[in-house]
């Protein structure tokens, strides 16, 4: 008896240990599946006889498989939930000492993880806290849609798990079972069309998007604005969107990147630099009077056009950008772009990039010839004559001239160049600098803000600086910039605009110290730490030729 009830408790100790989660993902439907379909997974715990009311899990997907949708939990009310994700990471299981890929909990003691850099997979991690009883059963169910990779083996894969009990203990272990999922017989037809943007380094590219249009039915390949678009996407941080279902082999469609309005960095666009090389263009001409000073006449003209009553680029142009710079409204009169204007009341240009983009004729249609294919666009707001904010056509020149740019077969245009993954965001030019330096003075109850410049021949300069408002009243702004050159300041809100502006295409800047600007103190200060930065800053030489002013 002794010896049975030994054996007894040896049972009942074996049959505990044995205890253990497991976690498992299932994918529906499986079958007649085609690339763009939507498919779910669904994520099961089975507790066994423990006990789990947290519960945590990270699994990877090749994002060239499968596009992440959403995540939807199904643990009643009481719970609380998270999900976060990584793009371009995958995990290798740690199998050293024994250990084995589907012991999700040994590989969560296994540290450090092994996670490398692929672009191919992204990671994701799911979280589930559980008050009024235990984790089991269906967890979440998640969304994806197939994209057209080929080959669709093990392209989902669970690799990290623990889980904390009742008692507030780590639950052991946690097991799947196989922990992956392929699919298979995927039939598809065009499942990437991917567009492109260029555009300058720092540019807030993903506040665009790009729209795909049908097109006018008289084979002019202008878009049918009285139809609504076959599909939206917003622009990625790299300037891509990717439409997987809404365009077909055979296809002709428009491909336009849409404007965007009422952003705080609009006010940042038309500068002294733009204003200047209206100037110049307008100014320099041939014994002809047609304008000799542009690189690229046809499409500058047209950026350079901003007056509302006109169609062409002219000496009205130039004068309402100057007077935007020098802070006067022009809103009725011009369209420029500021931080109060909408998308729709903006000059705006965009093209499929290739060589009729240096020729300011804009160019959307897309003929779709094959499963997988990209097209390129460029872009540019009405009077950036500096390329600050829209696609440099120096840069688009350079991707023409070395094939670095993909376009689709147009009318006019027999070939479709191949496919390069050199990014679309680009730097710009580099350019000759010039210092500005600000020094602030505390003395007789006043701030003194005094700009320091010993670059020469100067044509334009603009600051814009953001003060302290709470502290400081503006008193005065004192100009020593010279008697031929037209000096400009606004201030709003703690918002300050200074400058000056050649207007006789003769006048420069004076080095020295151009600018002082003078404060009244509203409390009593010790020093003037903290109380201003800049907020933007540029300048152009006689030539034309954008300054990197640094302002220091």
């Amino acid at each position: 008896m002794k010896k049975l009830l030994t054996l007894i408790g040896i049972l009942v100790i074996s049959i505990a240990t044995n205890a253990q989660l497991t976690v498992n993902q299932s994918v529906s439907p499986t079958t007649g599946l085609k690339v763009g379909d939507t498919i779910s997974v669904k994520y099961t715990v089975v507790k066994d006889t423990t006990t789990p009311r947290y519960f945590w899990l990270r699994y990877q997907y090749n994002n060239k498989a499968l596009a992440y949708v959403s995540t939807v939990y199904s643990q009643g009310t009481s719970v609380q939930t998270y999900y976060t994700g990584w793009t371009a990471y995958k995990f290798t299981a740690n199998t050293t000492n024994n250990k084995v890929a589907t012991s999700l909990y040994e590989q969560y003691l296994a540290t450090p993880w092994g996670y490398t850099t692929n672009a191919d997979w992204n990671v994701g991690q799911l979280t589930i806290q559980r008050s009024d009883a235990s984790i089991n059963g269906d967890i979440a169910t998640q969304k994806y849609t197939i994209k057209d990779l080929g080959e669709y083996t093990n392209i989902h894969k669970l690799d990290l798990a623990y889980s904390i009990n009742a008692s507030s203990a780590y639950v052991t272990p946690i097991t799947t079972n196989p922990g992956t999922f392929s699919l298979s017989n995927v039939t598809g037809n065009t499942s990437q069309f991917k567009v492109r943007v260029l555009f300058p380094s720092g540019y807030a590219i993903s506040s665009h998007a790009i729209l795909l249009m049908p097109l006018k039915s008289n084979g002019s390949g202008d878009i049918d604005w009285t139809k609504q678009p076959i599909a939206q996407k917003t622009l990625d941080a790299s300037g891509e969107a990717i439409f997987t279902t809404e365009v077909k082999v055979g296809d002709s469609i428009g491909v336009y990147v849409q404007a965007t309005g009422t952003k705080t960095w609009m006010n940042n666009i038309i500068t002294v630099s733009d204003a200047y090389k209206a100037f110049l263009g307008i100014s320099q001409t041939d014994i002809t009077g047609a304008a000799n000073y542009f690189k690229y006449p046809a499409l500058e003209k047209g950026i350079g056009h901003v007056t509302i009553a006109t169609s062409t680029f002219s000496e009205s142009d130039s004068y309402y950008l100057f007077a935007n710079v020098m802070g006067i409204d022009v809103t009725t009169k011009a369209k420029i772009p500021k931080s109060t204007t909408a998308a729709t009341d903006v000059y705006w240009y965009t093209s499929l990039l290739n060589s009729n983009a240096l020729l300011g004729i804009e160019k959307h249609k897309v003929y779709v010839t094959t499963p997988t294919q990209t097209v390129d666009m460029v872009y540019a707001w009405g009077g950036d004559l500096d390329w600050s904010h829209s696609s440099h056509p120096d840069t688009v020149a350079a991707r023409i001239a070395s094939g670095i740019y993909t376009t689709s077969i147009n009318p006019n245009e027999g070939s479709v160049k191949a496919f390069s993954t050199k990014s679309m965001e680009y730097a710009a030019p580099i350019l000759e600098k010039a210092t500005l330096s600000l020094t602030s003075v505390l003395a007789n109850g006043k701030v003194t803000l005094s700009a320091a410049l010993t670059k020469a021949d100067l044509a334009g300069l603009q600051v814009i600086m953001q003060y302290d408002s709470t502290k400081l009243t503006l008193t005065d702004v004192i100009f020593d910039a010279g008697s031929t050159v037209t000096n400009f300041s606004t201030h709003s809100n703690g918002r300050l605009t200074f400058g000056s502006l050649d207007q006789l295409k003769t006048a420069r800047i004076k080095v020295g110290t151009p600018y002082k600007l003078i404060f009244t103190p509203k409390e009593t200060l010790t020093n003037t730490a903290g109380l201003f930065y800049t907020v933007l800053s540029d300048a152009i030489d006689a030539k034309g030729n954008k300054i990197e002013l640094i302002v220091e």
